[in-house]
């Protein structure tokens, strides 16, 4: 037994020698620490993910009332009355909880130690920290962490005056707490984890996984030697294993420490994310420190696993050469899936078409993406291994020294061509979907933004809600000097608009949407309408002149009906408040006096805000793909460098002895061409015709992302003059190394 320990000592050493001694050492060392950094980081961020959508749907469960009765019970002696109101600040969504509690001993909802009297509100700190005042109520204390999805949320609840939550208007609770976590709040804005991790896997965990294989093979012929001897002496599996852990652990040491401080970070603070702003939150994280700690050591022990996968046991009593045969088998099944993933990619436009961006479809969708993005170098290389058998003939029949021996050297070695292409085709891949993912929705964002830019806050429309029609005037008084009022009245089936077909029982019937404006003079000319000579003036056409009226109604309503007089609000109808001198009304004081006089279902938004509001949404969604996709990219280009700098140090150093063959340095230069510069500007047009098939998803309808032709080619023409200069690199290196190369016992 101690002859054992002392065996696996002694291979730890020979390792950690063989790592200090190799001729490439350093450039490997490098790339282990920062592949073992990389994977350990995607690694506690999926479990991290995973530890924040657990804790933010038992908080929302927590919140989440209780809408069934007790036995018995009728909804007037129910303990809560509510009504959930959707507000914005600076375009995000802001939740507001307006409850009316009945009796003394109402449950109070998480993190909320005391009911607010009526006329005052509780915030979340965000959104005290967003200024928005007593526009709820007056402010008397925060929302406690536990009752809130996230720390950046932004969440309220608030008590109106007495009566203003009827039993008829309002949802009748008897407490907080249920098994499902209702869609509020941050709930209600946030994409299903399995999406979350599919992204994640996309756009990091797949550069991740590439880095790591690089890493792992960088300066592998000499370690496919030792492989080799060990086999050949009689060596174990686990004495292989041993001496490759021995080689790599100081690079694995040094790599998780950056991850680990990351991680003692995050259980001690809250931490902001960069670029999407959102706030990791610390006990989330403590709640699952364990998962967390065991996400972190799992990269050094994943890293060391693939080290003795990625130099396999060659067996007692083989020969000591590398074989070249055995490592392609990767290679080909990594080949033959590749068509498998296209075809997912070209079936993706028709599901969208026919089922809709369900999770199904979308899952299904980017795990064809990711697929393709790891397959495609394995497809490209078997190609270019295939078209070496070209360069060696060609070498042979025009007495080439140089190509034959590039001819010969790139036939066998589909291993090595598949890693050299990898970072060339991920990261115009990852690159494509970057560019082409967020232009899906710019018409969306685009439209939006146009509407803001043309009407600033000049226009906002109040929802009247049921029952508090008679209190419109005050708050018609209350509104800034020269602010004008109009009146939206929307019916169904009377005569103006384009008309819908509905099936009845009787048939189909054309219903058509009625829209009457209604106000004084000033009111009607200064949304773009002539004030009628009689009292009302019908089938008036929406034209340029009636931007407003265009931007407020639906596409189908072409006409109105106008009428002069006064307001006189009924049920369902809108406001429009408006200034004729084109100037931002205060909206904030308008929310807060719409909310105080009309109650708690009054909603005040300013012209397209639904759009510019789903706008903000998505746009904050999408900064997660810029973000990861950004980290990606540079990641994939990190180990593209490092693969070639290695290349360059190899090459250099295996074809030294060659001038002394041929005579001529010169063939330095022809075999660096086919065996760098060639795969590598290959791999740049395959991959950006590639990336083409790749962003089907997004760009095919009823998807309408654009992926610019000069993108693609830019990226084609920078990868290729980069390959040019990596081969011209390792020429003037293999130029240099041959001066000073003597014979050696290797």
């Amino acid at each position: 037994m101690s002859d054992g320990r002392s065996l696996g000592r002694q291979l730890l050493r020979m390792g950690l020698a063989a790592g200090r001694g190799s001729t490439d050492g350093r450039v490997r060392f490098v790339a282990l620490t920062i592949a073992t950094s990389v994977l350990a980081v995607t690694l506690v961020s999926a479990m991290a993910a995973w530890a924040t959508y657990q804790e933010r749907t038992e908080r929302g469960a927590a919140r989440t009332p209780v809408l069934r009765l007790h036995d018995g019970q009728t909804e007037e002696e129910a303990p809560l009355r509510l009504h959930f109101h959707l507000d914005d600040v600076d375009d995000r969504q802001v939740e507001v909880v307006f409850v009316e509690p009945v009796g003394s001993d109402a449950p109070l909802p998480p993190g909320v130690s005391r009911w607010p009297e009526p006329g005052e509100a509780v915030l979340s700190p965000s959104l005290a920290a967003d200024g928005v005042g007593d526009r709820y109520g007056h402010v008397v204390g925060h929302i406690g962490p536990e009752g809130l999805a996230s720390p950046g949320e932004r969440y309220a609840y608030a008590r109106p005056a007495p009566g203003s939550l009827s039993v008829k208007h309002a949802l009748i609770a008897t407490g907080f707490g249920s098994p499902d976590a209702g869609g509020f709040g941050d709930l209600a804005t946030v994409r299903p984890f399995s999406v979350f991790l599919t992204l994640l896997i996309a756009m990091l965990g797949l550069p991740a996984g590439l880095f790591a294989v690089v890493a792992t093979r960088l300066g592998a012929a000499g370690r496919d030697r030792r492989t080799a001897l060990l086999g050949a002496l009689g060596g174990s599996r686990r004495q292989l294993a041993l001496l490759s852990a021995g080689e790599a652990a100081p690079a694995l040491l040094l790599g998780v420490t950056p991850p680990m401080f990351l991680l003692v970070a995050a259980l001690a603070t809250d931490l902001r994310i960069p670029v999407v702003g959102y706030v990791l939150a610390a006990s989330d994280m403590r709640s699952h420190a364990w998962q967390l700690l065991a996400a972190l050591a799992a990269g050094p022990f994943l890293l060391v696993a693939l080290v003795v996968l990625m130099h396999r046991w060659a067996g007692p009593g083989r020969s000591t050469r590398p074989r070249a045969a055995g490592r392609s088998r990767p290679v080909i099944l990594g080949a033959a899936l590749c068509p498998i993933f296209l075809g997912i990619l070209s079936w993706s436009p028709t599901a969208f078409a026919t089922q809709g961006a369900t999770r199904t479809v979308v899952l299904v969708s980017m795990l064809g993406t990711v697929g393709a993005l790891a397959t495609l170098p394995a497809a490209i290389a078997l190609l270019l291994s295939a078209a070496g058998r070209g360069v060696t003939e060609l070498g042979r029949r025009r007495g080439l020294a140089g190509t034959l021996l590039a001819g010969r050297w790139t036939q066998g070695r589909p291993g090595y061509l598949s890693r050299l292409v990898a970072g060339v085709v991920v990261a115009v891949g990852l690159l494509s979907v970057v560019q082409v993912y967020p232009s899906m929705h710019s018409a969306t964002v685009q439209g939006a933004l146009a509407m803001r830019e043309r009407f600033g806050h000049s226009i906002a429309t109040v929802q009247i809600p049921p029952g508090s029609e008679g209190r419109a005037g005050s708050l018609v008084r209350a509104l800034p000097t020269g602010a004008e009022v109009a009146v939206l009245d929307s019916t169904l089936g009377l005569a103006n608009g384009a008309g819908e077909v509905r099936e009845t029982p009787d048939g189909p019937v054309e219903v058509r949407q009625a829209v009457t404006v209604r106000g004084s003079c000033g009111a009607l000319r200064g949304l773009g309408l002539d004030c009628p000579a009689g009292r009302t003036a019908g089938d008036v056409p929406l034209t340029e002149s009636t931007p407003e009226l265009r931007a407020l109604l639906p596409a189908s309503v072409t006409r109105v009906g106008v009428s002069r007089g006064p307001l006189e609000p009924r049920r369902n109808n809108m406001l429009v408040v408006h200034s004729p001198q084109g100037e931002d009304l205060p909206l904030g004081e308008l929310k807060r006096d719409a909310l105080a006089v009309l109650g708690p279902g009054a909603l005040v938004e300013g012209i397209g805000q639904g759009w510019i509001g789903g706008a903000a949404l998505l746009s904050s969604q999408l900064r997660w793909v810029t973000l990861l996709g950004v980290v990606g990219v540079g990641l994939v280009a990190l180990a593209a460098a490092l693969n070639c700098l290695a290349e360059v140090v190899r090459f250099a150093r295996s074809i030294a002895p060659v001038s002394m063959v041929t005579g001529s340095r010169r063939v330095y230069a022809t075999v660096a061409a086919w065996t760098l510069a060639a795969p590598l500007c290959v791999a740049a047009v395959l991959g950006s015709v590639s990336a083409v098939w790749i962003t089907l998803p997004y760009t095919t309808p009823p998807r309408n992302g654009e992926l610019p032709p000069q993108m693609l080619s830019l990226s084609a023409s920078v990868l290729c003059a980069l390959a040019l200069l990596v081969a011209a690199l390792a020429a003037l290196a293999a130029v240099r190394e041959a001066r000073r190369w003597r014979p050696r016992h290797d």
